[in-house]
Formats: C-alpha cells, sequence, structure tokens
C-alpha cells in the first residue's frame, strides 16, 4: 500500500468516525467517564503495563540468540516502539524499535528485524487460538462466530509455518551467486532458521499466553470500573474485535475503530452504545496514555546512547 492510498483511507476512515460521532450522547457518555472506579482503573493500567513489559522479555528471548544480553533493552525498546505506534498511522514503531535496537546492540538490522518477525508471530497465533475456542465454549456475536473458519485456516497455516521454521535446515548464508535482493532474503531466511528452536519457540508460546490473558483481565477491569455489565464472553468479543483492527491502522493507536468494535461486541449483551463507549474510552486511556509517556521519556536516552 503506497502512502498516498494510506493517507486517503485513514482520511475516509476519519470521516465516517467523525460522523458516527455525532450520533452519540456524550453528555450521557462523560457522566459514565466521570463515575468510573479509579482504583479498578489504576489496576488495570498496571496490568496493561505488565503485559508490555513481558512481550518485552519475549522478543529478549530472541534477541539473546543474537548476542543482545539485555532484557531491559528489550522491554524499553517496546516501549519505545508501542509508543510510537500510539501517535502514528500504520506500524511505524516497529521499525523504529528494530532499528534503537540494532544500534545499541550493535547488530545489523537484519538480525535485529528476524528476532521481531519471529516475537510477532505469536500475536496472531494467540489471536486465532482465543478465536477458535471461544467460539466453541461461549456465545459470541455472530461477526466472530462466522469467523471461526476462516481462523481454523489461519491457525494451521501458522502451526505449519512455526513447525517449518524448527524443523527445516536454514540455508548456508555463504557460497552463493545471487542478485543483491536474492542474497538478503536467503540470509535473512537462515537468520530466521538458527532463531526458530523449540525452546525458544516453546517459551515465547508460553509468554505469549500470559500476555493475553493479562490483556483480556484489562479489558474486564476496565468494563467493571465503568459500570458496565459485560460478561467473560463480552469481554473476550471485545478484545477479538478491537484487536482486529491491529492489522491496518487507519488513525493513530485505531482511536475511533477502537470504540466503534468494542460497541459492535458488547451489543449482543445489552449493553447500551454509550455505555460501551464510554468503557472503550477509559480502556484506550489505560492502554495508551501511560504507555506513550514512559516510551517517550526513554525515546531520547535511546537516541542519546546510540549517537
Amino acid at each position: 500500500m503506497t502512502r498516498a492510498v494510506r493517507w486517503v483511507g485513514s482520511g475516509i476512515v476519519i470521516l465516517l468516525l467523525a460522523y458516527a460521532a455525532t450520533k452519540l450522547s456524550w453528555r450521557a457518555i462523560a457522566v459514565t467517564v466521570r463515575h468510573a472506579s479509579p482504583q479498578l482503573l489504576a489496576t488495570a493500567v498496571a496490568v496493561n503495563l505488565l503485559s508490555l513489559a513481558i512481550k518485552g522479555v519475549r522478543w529478549s528471548i530472541f534477541l539473546r540468540a543474537i548476542g543482545i544480553e539485555s532484557v531491559s533493552l528489550a522491554i524499553r525498546a517496546s516501549f519505545v516502539g508501542a509508543g510510537v505506534n500510539n501517535i502514528m498511522i500504520a506500524n511505524s514503531g516497529e521499525a523504529a524499535r528494530v532499528l534503537l535496537v540494532a544500534r545499541q546492540g550493535r547488530v545489523s538490522r537484519s538480525s535485529v528485524l528476524a528476532t521481531l518477525a519471529l516475537d510477532r508471530i505469536f500475536d496472531p497465533l494467540c489471536y486465532v487460538l482465543l478465536l477458535v475456542g471461544a467460539a466453541w465454549i461461549l456465545p459470541l456475536p455472530p461477526q466472530l462466530e462466522h469467523a471461526q473458519a476462516i481462523a481454523a485456516a489461519m491457525l494451521c497455516a501458522l502451526v505449519a509455518a512455526m513447525i517449518w521454521l524448527i524443523v527445516s535446515r536454514a540455508p548456508d548464508r555463504t557460497g552463493v551467486e545471487a542478485t543483491p535482493w536474492r542474497a538478503r532474503v536467503r540470509v535473512f531466511r537462515a537468520e530466521l532458521g538458527e532463531l526458530a528452536s523449540l525452546p525458544r519457540m516453546s517459551a515465547a508460546f508460553a509468554l505469549s499466553v500470559v500476555v493475553w490473558a493479562l490483556q483480556l483481565l484489562a479489558f474486564a477491569l476496565v468494563a467493571r470500573a465503568s459500570g458496565v455489565a459485560l460478561p467473560i464472553a463480552g469481554s473476550v468479543a471485545a478484545l477479538l474485535l478491537t484487536n482486529a483492527g491491529l492489522v491496518l491502522r487507519a488513525t493513530p493507536a485505531n482511536v475511533g475503530y477502537f470504540q466503534f468494535a468494542y460497541a459492535v461486541a458488547a451489543a449482543p449483551f445489552g449493553v447500551p452504545t454509550n455505555a460501551a463507549i464510554a468503557a472503550a474510552l477509559l480502556l484506550q486511556a489505560v492502554q495508551i496514555i501511560p504507555v506513550t509517556v514512559l516510551g517517550m521519556l526513554w525515546a531520547p536516552r535511546f537516541v542519546r546512547s546510540t549517537r
């Protein structure tokens, strides 16, 4: 997707969301926000920060294999990347954290990118696992029930790709006469093969399960703090629908889409639209503000340390 098409698409989405916002009762939303429980919201903030820190630990499993031993570096870079993603469209934060870690760790960007590529496999894997599993045991909205077959196919493809990475022999990096582009692809494939060992992949998957469990807990805590009577199935549906928009960020931090998706997920459980929007606004505040503040505080330190 070109930059121009991305900006046009973002503009259309923003216009549609602005029109939808005119149909809401912002006074009722403000009342719900004001009466939310600060204690539960603070707990949700702590849970969300912990989940992102564990993502950093997960990434460090692969970074250690290329000579970067610092777990704190991976955690800080994860916060910086998430902070950039919160204020930019697309996924600019991923490029930022690759560049910062490569410079500070004094390793090639290709090697860091390979670690990130493996690390990023586990979030869609847990997403489709949750969707397939929840569709069997929980009453989900029709939008998610109809996606079960697609999710099952994606799950099979992801598992097959992971097994292939683990068992296949990495191609030799040397002695290859190829175009520069083909040579870079071959080197990148070799790096993936060297990193994708069974112990690393197993540990990363276990941490991913913890991350998603904490995210679900944060959703449930904010719903309760807002006075929204959302059962566990509703929180699962909200988690799944809101995360669907992370594939392509049309707005910074998917603001607007997030609220729309949350309201759609909560509606089948009898939650009024205004109450759902209020809970979604609080949930995004919990997810975005602390992470962005920490990310922006750490970013200058990264820049200074890489000079």
